[in-house]
This record gives C-alpha cells, sequence and structure tokens, in this order.
C-alpha cells in the first residue's frame, strides 16, 4: 500500500510540473502573439497616416499645376500680376502643406514608437507575472490586451485630427487662393 501511495504521489507531482511548465509556457506564447499583433496593428496605422499624407501631398502638386494652367489660358496684362501672385500663394500653400505633412509623419513616428515601448514594457510586466502567477494568467492578458488595444485607438484618433486639421488648412488656402469664404 506504501509503494502505491509513494508511486501515486510521484504521479501527482509529475502531473503538478507538467502543468505549471505548460501554463507558463502558453501564456507566454499568447503574450508574445499579442505583442506582435499590437506592434503589425502601429505599424499598419503609421503606414496608412503616411499613405494619407502622401495622397495630400499629390493633390496638393495638382492643384498647383491646375493653377500654373489656368493662368497661361488668360494672360494678359493684369493677368500676368495675378498669375505672379497666385504662383507665390501656391509656393507658400506647398511650403506649409509639407511643413505639416512633415510634422503629421513626425508625430506618427512618435505616437508608433510610443505605443511599441509601451507594448514591450506591458509585454515584460506581464511576462513577469505570469512566471508568479501563473494561475491568474488569463486575466492578465485579457488586461493586457485592453490597454494596447485603448493605446492603439488613441493612436488612430490622434492621427486622424491629425489629418483633419491638414485637411481643413488645405480647404482654408485653397479658399482664400480662389477667393472663397
Amino acid at each position: 500500500m506504501t509503494e502505491e501511495n509513494n508511486n501515486l504521489e510521484d504521479n501527482l507531482n509529475d502531473a503538478v510540473t507538467h502543468t505549471e511548465d505548460t501554463t507558463i509556457n502558453d501564456t507566454k506564447d499568447a503574450i508574445a502573439d499579442k505583442a506582435n499583433t499590437l506592434k503589425e496593428n502601429a505599424s499598419d496605422a503609421f503606414d496608412s497616416a503616411k499613405e494619407k499624407a502622401s495622397e495630400l501631398a499629390s493633390d496638393a502638386k495638382e492643384v498647383l499645376g491646375n493653377v500654373k494652367e489656368k493662368a497661361t489660358e488668360f494672360i494678359n496684362e493684369d493677368a500676368k500680376e495675378i498669375y505672379s501672385n497666385a504662383k507665390e500663394k501656391a509656393s507658400e500653400f506647398a511650403d506649409d502643406a509639407s511643413e505639416k505633412i512633415e510634422e503629421f509623419t513626425d508625430i506618427a513616428k512618435e505616437k508608433a514608437a510610443h505605443l511599441a515601448e509601451d507594448a514591450k514594457e506591458t509585454y515584460a510586466e506581464a511576462k513577469e507575472k505570469a512566471k508568479e502567477f501563473a494561475s491568474e494568467a488569463g486575466e492578465k492578458i485579457s488586461e493586457f490586451a485592453d490597454v494596447a488595444e485603448d493605446k492603439l485607438e488613441d493612436l488612430a484618433e490622434d492621427a486622424k485630427e491629425t489629418y483633419t486639421e491638414a485637411k481643413e488648412k488645405t480647404k482654408g488656402f485653397f479658399s482664400k487662393l480662389f477667393g472663397k469664404k
């Protein structure tokens, strides 16, 4: 009976050790997957913001080309002066737009880097806690995912606001350029 009890106790100890190791490994894998997903989402958000900024610059170049065409069609004494003024204003706008796009890109890069750093820090903390509290791993993973999702939503909102500001400034410039209010 004692030998049977010893065997049962050994089997129980082996099962507990195996379960703890499996839980910790599964938790580490899940956390790593979440961190990679957050990193990919931040990268996608940055790429999208960069694409929107590029489209805005392309539109500004196209408008500048249109302004040049219209001015050439109406060249005369007064049209030359108007054309010169329009060219100067368009150049100023292009410079302003370029600065805003650069600022927007820098902000998006900073936000993405900050989000990535936060995700790394949160990942390191979650990994350590997973080792100490294997039974609470599921709850901690859920909290980590919620924090990262909120930060990604904040980044997306900031990028959207910055794009909207640039768009409004572009509209304001063209309104001034063509005399619309």
